[in-house]
């Protein structure tokens, strides 16, 4: 399965062009997707008090951050849509790694540093 993250509030975007091309394609292949739009599921980027609490435990009381992360874990590749805002990648999709991507989710501690899972 695949997963497309895909970071724009636009409907009327490039990006959202983009987005409808690839459905397009992995439609026409028969292909097993899935997305994750942020904005449409009102995703907050905000790292809150309750949530940092836990952070360090690589857990969430979010639960669209869990949710997320069970769709990620039943994917072979992530395809990421977002616009370049001011060089850099949007505020939503730097908020959504930080909070998606924890330690035990996506990497773990060892006394040389951090490995990816």
């Amino acid at each position: 399965m695949k997963t497309i993250i895909f970071v724009h509030p636009w409907e009327g975007s490039f990006n959202a062009s983009i987005l409808q091309k690839v459905r397009e394609i992995f439609e026409a292949r028969h292909e097993t997707y899935q997305v994750i739009d942020v904005y449409d599921d009102g995703f907050d980027p905000v790292f809150h008090a309750n949530e940092l609490k836990e952070f360090s435990k690589g857990t969430s009381p979010n639960e669209l951050v869990n949710k997320y992360q069970k769709m990620i874990q039943e994917t072979d590749e992530l395809i990421f849509i977002f616009p370049i805002w001011w060089y850099s990648v949007p505020a939503v999709l730097k908020g959504f790694l930080d909070k998606i991507f924890l330690k035990g989710f996506s990497y773990t501690e060892t006394n040389m540093g951090c490995v990816a899972i």
